[in-house]
C-alpha cells in the first residue's frame, strides 16, 4: 500500500515537473507567432495624398452680418401736459425740417401773455411820465429805479410765457419719414407719451461686426458692398467709424458703415450680408479644407516628412468653402497631408500615392 501512494507521489511530481518545462515553452511559441502580425501592423503604411506647399495670390474677402438702422431717428414728445388741439400730418409720410407735427392748447397762455404786454405797455407809458419829473427833479433816483425794474422782471416773464408757447407746437427736428401716429385730436398728452417718430432715411447706417482677427484690414472711407433679403440689387457703402470695444464673448468688432437711400428701399431692422474687399494678398498660403484638423485649442495638420506624418501647430486667417489660408506654422516647399487623415496619428508611416 505504502508502493502504490509512492509511485503515485512520483507520478504527480513528474507531471508537475512536466508542465513547468513545456507550458513556457509553448507560451514562447505563440509570442514568436503573433509578434511579426504585431509588427507589421505597427509597420504598415498608410496611403495618402499630398500637396506642395506654395504661395497664391488671392483677394481677401471679408463676409459678415449685420443690421440697418435709420440715420438719424427721434420720439416725438410734448415738453408739456396739454391737450392735442391740431394734427397736420399722415402716417408714414415724408416731412420736412421744421414743418408742424401737432399743436397743443395754447389758450391760458395766450391770455396770460396778453395780460402782461398790457402791464408792460402801461408801465412804459408810466416810466416816460416819471422820466419827465426826474428830469425836473420832482422824483428821486430809487423811485424812477424801481419802475425800470418792473419794466424789466415784466419783459423777462413775457419772455418765458413765449417760450412755453413755441413748445404748443411740435415740429420734425430734422426731414424725415413719420411712424405711427399715437394719439387723437383732443387727446390730454404728457412728456412720458410718444406722440409719433421720424426716421432720417435718406441715406442709412450699416452696423455689422467683423473678428477681431481683421481688426487691422478695414479703415474709414473703405468701400463695402451688402446684399438686402429679398431685394436682388445689391448696394454699396463707406466705412464711417468702428466701436473701439471688443465684445468679449464674441472676440469681434462693430463697425458702421453709411450707404445712400434716396429710393428709400433701405429700411430700418432690415437684416444684410456684409462683403469687405481687404486687398490683394500675393504671398498667401492656401491649403484644402479638408486637411485642417480642429482641436480643443487651434488647428494642426499632418506633414509628410522621411515617410511619417508629422503633427504641425497652424493659425489660419482667410477662410473659403474649399480653401484656408495659414498664417503661420507653415514653410513653403512643405508636403502636407490631404487624405486619410482621421487614420494618421503623429509618427505613422505613409506612402504617398499622389502628389499635387
Amino acid at each position: 500500500m505504502n508502493n502504490i501512494r509512492r509511485n503515485t507521489l512520483i507520478i504527480i511530481i513528474i507531471i508537475v515537473l512536466a508542465a513547468l518545462l513545456i507550458v513556457p515553452k509553448l507560451l514562447s511559441e505563440k509570442g514568436k507567432n503573433q509578434n511579426p502580425q504585431g509588427q507589421n501592423q505597427q509597420n504598415q503604411e498608410i496611403p495618402a495624398d499630398a500637396y506642395i506647399i506654395r504661395t497664391t495670390d488671392i483677394e481677401n474677402e471679408i463676409s459678415a452680418s449685420g443690421n440697418i438702422t435709420a440715420n438719424e431717428e427721434v420720439e416725438i414728445r410734448s415738453e408739456l401736459s396739454r391737450k392735442v388741439t391740431g394734427i397736420y400730418f399722415n402716417e408714414g409720410a415724408y416731412v420736412r425740417k421744421g414743418q408742424l407735427l401737432f399743436k397743443l392748447d395754447d389758450t391760458d397762455l395766450i391770455s396770460r401773455l396778453n395780460k402782461l404786454e398790457l402791464d408792460r405797455d402801461l408801465n412804459l407809458k408810466q416810466e416816460e411820465r416819471e422820466k419827465q419829473l426826474y428830469d425836473k427833479g420832482l422824483l428821486s433816483q430809487d423811485e424812477y429805479d424801481i419802475r425800470s425794474v418792473t419794466i424789466q422782471k415784466i419783459e423777462a416773464d413775457i419772455e418765458i410765457l413765449e417760450i412755453e408757447i413755441s413748445k404748443t407746437s411740435i415740429t420734425a427736428p430734422f426731414s424725415g419719414i413719420t411712424g405711427f401716429r399715437n394719439v387723437s385730436m383732443g387727446s390730454l398728452v404728457s412728456p412720458s407719451l410718444v406722440l409719433t417718430t421720424v426716421q432720417d432715411i435718406e441715406k442709412v447706417k450699416v452696423d455689422f461686426s467683423i473678428p477681431e482677427k481683421y481688426k487691422n484690414s478695414f479703415s474709414k472711407g473703405m468701400d463695402i458692398s451688402f446684399a438686402v433679403e429679398g431685394i436682388d440689387e445689391p448696394f454699396s457703402g463707406k466705412v464711417v467709424t468702428y466701436d473701439p470695444n471688443v465684445n468679449e464673448s464674441t472676440r469681434s468688432i462693430m463697425i458702421r458703415a453709411i450707404a445712400g437711400n434716396k429710393a428709400r428701399n433701405l429700411l430700418p431692422g432690415s437684416y444684410v450680408k456684409v462683403k469687405i474687399e481687404a486687398g490683394n494678398n500675393a504671398d498667401a498660403i492656401l491649403i484644402p479644407s479638408e486637411s485642417l484638423i480642429p482641436k480643443l485649442k487651434g488647428q494642426s495638420v499632418f506633414v509628410y516628412q522621411n515617410g511619417k506624418a508629422v503633427s504641425r501647430e497652424v493659425e489660419i486667417g482667410f477662410r473659403s468653402d474649399k480653401n484656408i489660408e495659414v498664417t503661420s506654422g507653415l514653410n513653403i516647399g512643405d508636403t502636407l497631408i490631404t487624405t486619410n487623415i482621421l487614420r494618421l496619428k503623429p509618427d505613422s508611416k505613409v506612402k504617398l500615392q499622389n502628389i499635387n
